[in-house]
């Protein structure tokens, strides 16, 4: 009987790895993975492709529509609308967003408004940077005006060259319980709403808060860009435009009313912040030149 050498067990692994020639079956190779700048080039490129030449950009809005409380708009260079949400037509008078393609919001809201959004849309498309969390003013749905939170976001072409702005507007209330930032300047804001026909001192404000007056000062400047002072000034002059656009009170009484001395300061104080005297204000709202 003849015996039959036994292979170290290495070499039969390597055998056996080893397709025999003539087989017909290759070994199997793992695809060779791009280098990572050569893959990130390729992957822009698709990216690029599907945006510019395959989706209609008014597509990606659609989910905006979706999202409770949020509205949107974009702009062009020159601030004229391109797109909006169909609730942002209905707040300022229109029936349907088509109406409103192309105009810019001195065609459609007063002097006051028109001017700052305006300010804001050439900032962020001079400076290329986001501007958000602007508290400011607009309309709720009840057509009233009411305190908003705005952001404003530049939009570029291919080349980088700002050519617009797409921004979201979120109701104040809605938007102050999803920033914790908001939290203890939301209290004050609350606050100041509710005794805006008293006499308010910023002491209590504070003490409402459970803050100090300095702390408080700091985060409102961070959070809506002005003092104390001056959003209790906005809040009551906000609040008199309310009543001397749905209530026939003389200029005197709603004076009286949110806290301000005499009818001299109180006319002072209007044309500061909306750019006319309460009188005039009044005039052109019924007369159809304001919403």
């Amino acid at each position: 009987m003849h015996k039959i050498a036994r292979l170290p067990d290495s070499k039969i692994m390597q055998n056996s790895a080893t397709p025999k020639s003539g087989s017909g079956t290759p070994p199997k190779r793992r695809p060779a993975r791009p280098t990572g700048l050569e893959s990130l080039k390729t992957r822009l490129a698709l990216r690029d492709v599907f945006f510019t030449g395959q989706v209609d950009a008014k597509q990606l809005l659609q989910a905006f529509d979706r999202v409770p409380g949020l509205l949107y708009f974009v702009k062009d260079a020159q601030s004229r609308l391109m797109a909006m949400s169909r609730e942002v037509a209905l707040r300022v008078g229109f029936k349907n967003e088509e109406d409103m393609i192309g105009l810019t919001v001195h065609s459609y809201l007063p002097p006051d408004l028109a001017e700052k959004y305006i300010a804001d849309d050439q900032r962020v498309m001079r400076q290329g940077e986001p501007l958000c969390n602007i508290v400011e003013i607009w309309f709720n749905e009840q057509g009233v005006r009411d305190w908003i939170i705005t952001d404003k976001y530049p939009l570029r072409d291919l080349s980088g060259k700002v050519v617009g702005l797409i921004g979201t507007i979120q109701p104040f209330e809605a938007r102050r319980k999803m920033l914790a930032s908001l939290g203890p300047v939301g209290k004050a804001a609350d606050f100041i709403r509710d005794h805006l026909g008293e006499p308010i001192m910023l002491s209590a404000i504070a003490r409402h808060a459970g803050f100090s007056e300095r702390q408080l000062q700091r985060l409102f400047r961070q959070v809506f860009g002005m003092t104390m002072q001056q959003f209790i000034i906005r809040s009551r002059i906000q609040a008199a435009i309310h009543e001397l656009t749905r209530s026939k009170r003389s200029i005197v009484e709603i004076a009286m009313m949110f806290g301000f001395s005499d009818q001299s300061a109180f006319t002072n104080q209007f044309r500061q912040v909306t750019g006319m005297p309460p009188s005039s204000y009044r005039k052109r709202y019924f007369a159809g030149f304001t919403p």
